[in-house]
């Protein structure tokens, strides 16, 4: 199969809800066209991944195989290996751009957006002696909290800083009203 991501999202389903599922179940839980479900659940049961059961086609019932169950766990494993690879990479090039801010003797910055490498970022910045002013997010929700670091919503933007690191892309709403000199820490594709 051409597509690790459905073959694992089929297993998955599979595995899940043994025999309880319809192939119309698969498509709609996947988001995904009968036909291309059907197609793979066919090749995946070629391969001894699924075991298909039931005489009417309307009622076919699906069952993950020990094969499966291997083949759904290597799948994992592989996006997981690939993904660990990307992210150390891009925490290689966040690092030496905050490298950059101490070299050049930068003293306060503010950050804006809330990433998986945002916590990871401030905690950098303060270990090499660089005052977080401010984080900035798009929209305060009431489930976000930051332990003594002020949260404001960008809109209310103030020049508290020299830098202004940005985790994520600024909203076009806001990009005239930034005064500060800015960092680009999010990869650009």
């Amino acid at each position: 199969m051409e597509d690790p991501i459905l073959e694992y999202n089929i297993l998955d389903a599979v595995h899940g809800n043994d025999g309880s599922l319809t192939q119309r179940s698969i498509s709609q839980k996947l988001g995904r066209s009968v036909s291309s479900v059907n197609f793979a659940l066919r090749l995946l049961a070629v391969k001894g991944y699924i075991k298909i059961t039931g005489a009417n086609p309307r009622n076919l019932r699906y069952h993950l195989t020990p094969q499966g169950l291997v083949q759904k766990s290597l799948l994992a494993y592989d996006f997981l290996k690939r993904q660990s690879a990307l992210y150390e990479e891009v925490r290689k090039n966040l690092l030496a751009k905050l490298d950059g801010l101490a070299a050049e003797e930068v003293k306060q910055v503010a950050v804006y957006g809330w990433t998986p490498f945002t916590e990871a970022a401030i905690l950098y910045l303060i270990a090499a002696g660089i005052q977080v002013a401010t984080l900035y997010v798009e929209r305060l929700e009431p489930s976000m909290a930051c332990n003594r670091l002020p949260l404001k919503g960008i809109e209310e933007f103030t020049p508290d800083c020299q830098v202004l690191v940005l985790m994520e892309p600024l909203p076009k709403t806001c990009k005239a009203r930034i005064t500060a000199r800015t960092v680009v820490c999010f990869p650009v594709p």
